[in-house]
């Protein structure tokens, strides 16, 4: 989210407050994003049980693996899901990826607190 520093943008639902939300072009099969002391990483992985994404903490960065993501119409997870706590908030994400070609994907994420 790029923001005009003389103009302060706050978006807000009656749920959630965005504090990051882009598009990244991707040609690799990994994304890291460092959020305050949060890393999280997305890996684009090939398996056999269609498309689905699973979780885990790995040497403290929590790392999800999407498996199978290969549609050039999109696909994601646009209702929020919990990974964290981020200053005492519980932390949620979303993200959508078209793909074009094998490792070239355009990556669409919003990361967002819980509003207090």
């Amino acid at each position: 989210m790029i923001q005009n520093s003389q103009y302060p943008l706050k978006v807000t639902t009656s749920s959630y407050e965005v504090i990051a939300s882009g598009v990244v072009h991707l040609t690799e099969p990994e994304v890291t994003f460092n959020l305050a002391n949060l890393v999280v990483k997305y890996l684009f992985k090939t398996g056999s049980d269609g498309t689905r994404f699973d979780a885990e903490v790995i040497d403290g960065a929590l790392v999800i693996s999407l498996y199978n993501f290969d549609n050039s119409l999109g696909q994601g997870r646009l209702d929020p899901m919990e990974i964290g706590n981020l200053s005492g908030r519980k932390l949620f994400a979303t993200f959508f990826v078209l793909t074009t070609e094998t490792n070239v994907r355009q990556f669409n994420y919003t990361f967002m607190l819980m509003e207090a």
